[in-house]
C-alpha cells in the first residue's frame, strides 16, 4: 500500500516539478526569496538524481529528474543575477555560477562510487552559497512572512538532502557522515515544520498543506529506515522525497504571496 501510493504521487511531482522553473521576471521579494532558497533544494537534487543514475530501477527517472534540476538551477540562476538588489547580493550569485561550472563538469560526468564524496563536497559548497544567498534576500524585508518563506524553502532541501545522504550512503559514502547529517536534517525539518504549523501567518489553505507535508513526511521516514529492502529501498527514498518535495514547493509559494 505505501509503494503503490508513493508511486502514484511521485508521477504527480515529478510531471509538476520542472514547470515551476518557468515564469516571467522576478517581481517581488517574496519571489526572489522563495527562487533563491529553490537553489539551496536543487543543489542536493541534482546530487539525489546523479546518485539514483547508479540505480538500474532508478537510473531512468534520475536522469529526468537530473536534466530537469539543472536546467531549471541555470534558469533561476540568471534571474536571480538580474533582480540582485545589492553588490553584495550579485556576488553571492556571481560565486554560485562560478561554483556551479565545476558542479555541473562533475554532473555531466558518469556517475560512479569512487566520485561520491567528490560529489558530497561539491553540493555542499552550492548549499551554503545558496544558503548566504536566500539570507542576504530575506534580510531586506523586515516582515515575518519573509522569514517563514525561507523556512518553508528550506524545507525542501532538506526533503533533498536527506535522499542525497541516503543514496550516497548505499554508495560508500563514510556511515558516520550519513548517520550525523542525516539525524541533522531530519531533526531540522521537524522543528521547522512545528514553526510553520504554529505561525500567524499559515492561513488555513496553508495549514492543510502543511497537514500533506506531515503525512508526506512520515512516507520518507518510513523509506529512509528501511521499510523495503534491497533495489525497493532506494526507489521508495526517491519518490518519497519527490512527493514532499511537491508538497513543500506549494506551501513556500503560498508564504511568498504574503510578502508585501
Amino acid at each position: 500500500m505505501l509503494n503503490r501510493r508513493q508511486t502514484l504521487l511521485g508521477s504527480l511531482a515529478c510531471a509538476s516539478l520542472p514547470a515551476l522553473a518557468q515564469g516571467d521576471r522576478i517581481s517581488q521579494l517574496g519571489e526572489a526569496i522563495d527562487m533563491a532558497g529553490a537553489q539551496r533544494m536543487l543543489s542536493q537534487r541534482m546530487g539525489k538524481a546523479w546518485l539514483g543514475q547508479l540505480r538500474p530501477e532508478l537510473a531512468e527517472r534520475a536522469r529526468t529528474v537530473l536534466q530537469a534540476s539543472e536546467s531549471r538551477f541555470e534558469h533561476q540562476l540568471r534571474e536571480l543575477l538580474a533582480y540582485a538588489p545589492t553588490a553584495e547580493i550579485v556576488g553571492s550569485y556571481k560565486a554560485m555560477l562560478h561554483r556551479f561550472d565545476d558542479y555541473r563538469a562533475l554532473l555531466q560526468r558518469a556517475p560512479s562510487r569512487e566520485r561520491v564524496d567528490e560529489l558530497l563536497q561539491c553540493s555542499g559548497e552550492m548549499l551554503s552559497i545558496a544558503q548566504m544567498a536566500t539570507g542576504q534576500l530575506q534580510e531586506r524585508s523586515r516582515e515575518t512572512s519573509a522569514r517563514l518563506v525561507n523556512l518553508s524553502g528550506r524545507q525542501r532541501m532538506l526533503s533533498q538532502r536527506l535522499a542525497l545522504y541516503f543514496l550516497a550512503g548505499q554508495q560508500g559514502a563514510r556511515p558516520e557522515l550519513v548517520a550525523t547529517e542525516t539525524s541533522r536534517a531530519r531533526t531540522e525539518f521537524e522543528v521547522a515544520l512545528e514553526t510553520l504549523s504554529a505561525a500567524a501567518e499559515a492561513a488555513p489553505a496553508i495549514r492543510a498543506n502543511l497537514d500533506l507535508a506531515r503525512n508526506q513526511w512520515v512516507f520518507l521516514q518510513a523509506a529512509l529506515a528501511g521499510e523495503s529492502q534491497g533495489p525497493q529501498a532506494a526507489n521508495d527514498v526517491f519518490v518519497a522525497s519527490e512527493n514532499l518535495l511537491a508538497v513543500m514547493e506549494t506551501v513556500t509559494g503560498q508564504f511568498a504571496r504574503k510578502v508585501g
